[in-house]
């Protein structure tokens, strides 16, 4: 044997090619992951570095000559944060875990900044399951990340926008019949969690049973005409104070390159605090369109009320005087009474109209309800037979200034309506009173006049009949309507006519099968008020008296019953020519008769001239009906407010009253 080297022989044939084809295919690999765009990390079976390509060193600046060999932790490459999860991967691979694995996390760079990336991991066994080699591919995905983090910082910023603003945009996929929502639909529509609400069908469980076809018809007609989405819709579920939730929707379809619709872009505001302030302006117009209705109606009448009484005042007085005229065992006797009772018979619908017109208070005077209403008993049994009025009545009411024979009116025809309401069926009829304060913003929808915020006293008059609907209760105080045949008169309007004279409110609760209760709040307390004082006869005078009235029969019906008197009448048809004949006889005119509505110059501010002069005059003002700043003025003593038609006695009474308290015979 010869000691020379062994020169290797080349291989020959299949085998050479086969060597050369491995060498070609490693050069290519090598080639490959030089050139990839990916990040290429080989590990060997000790999870040491054995490869490390061109774009390892480009990503993370680290040569390969200065990490091949290394283990992951040898070097700063691992975010400290992902410590444990790189250790318990290494741990799971040793254990012969999953051969592949893909995460995204943040590593150092050689200069100690951040870059993000996301690894492809591969790992390969041997047959007893440890690894041999681990291939890592890794996209740095640094920019896409700040990108997304943008989008979603800018999606943030739009549901907090949008959320603020109670709106939820939302994106409808019309191929898989599935949407996306900024907002938690449970959260914004105050529905029960429980269904799948990225299905857009059940969905429609948020909104209300009777709007659902307003829905997706207003969806199907925009996907069908290309116009804009518009609706409107409540919700199921109300809102914490029972009012419904409303939304609105605007939104547009969106088409693929061939025209078919492929997605509803939209937006759904929360709508609800506009349709209650919506509903209040129409409340408020309403209320504004009543108020001058009722006006207009009671101008018209007071204005026929006045000169009827005027009219009324002329026939009262003429009848008596002519009595006075006739004969004993006059058969004229009788027809004169039939045309004084016709007579207050029409003054009593004067009274109503005058009632209704909110310009009758003449009677004015500081009253306590309960005792009131306990007294007015015996009066309600005729109007609510057959049924039994039951009694629920407070003290300490705190008092209110009112007519107290209107306040019997108003429980007399409230009584009456609630008896009409049962028809005869059973039932029962409950009056009661209580102390009540109206806050600040709480009259609602139920008060039909809302009184001001303050303390009240609350006469209510209810009953367990049917109910009546809202469309009646709308109109139930319009003169002359009735549910249960026409010409009924002004029974509910002249109610509230003499509750806004008062100054007060009414409040209706009723609804179909449940019964009705009307409420009556009259304002208090007052201040205390001096007793009337104790009227008493006088003798006969033969001074003079003042009448000024515009209507001339009136003031000859006045004369004649001041006549009978024994007064000397002075008359004057307007108040400018009154008070001149006042001065022209001041020394004789011991009391004055005025009436109160007179073209030009008024009869109280007549009446404030005269008392410069003679502020003890007697003075007895008249009118067809009361203005209320008659009842509420200030004119001193000696002075009464009597209301037309009045009878002759009654004119007599006041006037020897007050000149006997004043001196002035």
């Amino acid at each position: 044997m010869s000691d020379s080297p062994v020169t290797p022989v080349p291989p020959t044939g299949a085998g050479a090619e086969t060597e050369r084809l491995l060498r070609l295919a490693h050069q290519k690999l090598v080639a490959h992951a030089e050139n990839t765009p990916l990040v290429v990390i080989e590990w060997d079976h000790e999870t040491r570095i054995s490869r490390w390509n061109a774009q390892a060193e480009r990503v993370f600046g680290w040569s390969a000559a200065e990490v091949i060999g290394k283990g992951l932790f040898d070097w700063h490459f691992v975010h400290e944060d992902h410590y444990e999860l790189a250790r318990q991967i290494t741990r799971d691979t040793f254990a012969g875990g999953r051969a592949r694995r893909v995460l995204v996390t943040p590593n150092y760079t050689k200069s100690g900044g951040l870059v993000w990336c996301e690894w492809y991991t591969s790992v390969l066994f041997d047959d007893a399951k440890q690894p041999l080699s681990t291939l890592s591919l890794a996209l740095d995905v640094t920019p896409y990340r700040a990108t997304a983090e943008a989008l979603e910082l800018s999606r943030t910023r739009l549901t907090a926008a949008l959320d603020g603003a109670k709106m939820l945009a939302w994106d409808m996929d019309l191929t898989t019949n599935r949407w996306e929502t900024t907002l938690d639909i449970p959260d914004f529509y105050g529905v029960p969690r429980g269904p799948d609400y990225s299905n857009p069908e059940l969905a429609l469980h948020a909104v209300h049973p009777d709007d659902t076809a307003l829905v997706t018809g207003g969806r199907q007609r925009a996907i069908d005409t290309g116009e804009p989405m518009r609706y409107e819709f409540r919700g199921r579920a109300p809102a914490p104070d029972g009012f419904p939730r409303w939304f609105s929707t605007r939104g547009q379809v969106l088409r693929d390159a061939s025209g078919r619709p492929a997605r509803i872009i939209a937006v759904t505001s929360d709508i609800t605090e506009l349709k209650r302030a919506e509903e209040q302006r129409e409340a408020l117009n309403r209320q504004l369109r009543d108020a001058a209705k009722w006006e207009s109606l009671g101008v018209l009448a007071g204005g026929v009320a006045h000169d009827f009484n005027n009219i009324l005042t002329v026939v009262l007085g003429s009848a008596n005087l002519a009595r006075r005229g006739l004969p004993a065992n006059s058969s004229a006797a009788a027809y004169l009474d039939q045309i004084e009772q016709s007579c207050r018979r029409a003054a009593e619908v004067c009274r109503q109209m005058l009632a209704y017109a909110g310009r009758n208070l003449g009677g004015a005077a500081r009253i306590d309800l309960t005792p009131l209403v306990r007294e007015s008993a015996p009066l309600l049994a005729g109007p609510a037979a057959p049924h039994t009025v039951r009694y629920e009545l407070a003290n300490d009411l705190p008092l209110t200034h009112a007519d107290s024979a209107q306040v019997r009116q108003v429980l007399v025809n409230l009584v009456t309506n609630a008896a009409e309401a049962l028809a005869g069926a059973p039932g029962e009829i409950a009056v009661s009173t209580s102390s009540t304060e109206v806050p600040p913003g709480m009259p609602d929808g139920t008060f039909h006049l809302a009184p001001a915020p303050g303390r009240y006293a609350r006469l209510a008059v209810g009953d367990t009949g049917p109910g009546v609907s809202a469309e009646v209760r709308a109109r139930m105080f319009d003169p002359f309507y009735s549910t249960k045949f026409t010409g009924r008169g002004l029974g509910l309007a002249a109610v509230l006519g003499i509750v806004r004279a008062h100054k007060g409110g009414i409040r209706v609760e009723s609804a179909p099968g449940a019964g009705t209760t009307v409420a009556v709040y009259w304002p208090g307390p007052v201040e205390q008020v001096s007793p009337p004082l104790t009227p008493s006869p006088s003798p006969r005078t033969t001074s003079a008296a003042l009448v000024i009235d515009d209507e001339m029969f009136v003031r000859e019906v006045t004369a004649s019953t001041l006549e009978e008197l024994g007064y000397t009448a002075i008359l004057a048809a307007d108040g400018a020519s009154g008070v001149e004949q006042f001065h022209r006889n001041r020394d004789a005119i011991k009391v004055a008769v005025i009436d109160v509505m007179m073209p030009g110059v008024t009869g109280d501010q007549v009446l404030k001239t005269l008392r410069l002069f003679a502020p003890k005059l007697p003075a007895v003002l008249v009118s067809g009906f009361t203005d209320n700043r008659i009842v509420t003025a200030e004119f001193g003593p000696h002075t009464e407010f009597l209301q037309k038609p009045f009878h002759p006695e009654d004119l007599m009474n006041i006037v020897r009253r007050l000149t006997e308290e004043s001196g002035m015979k």
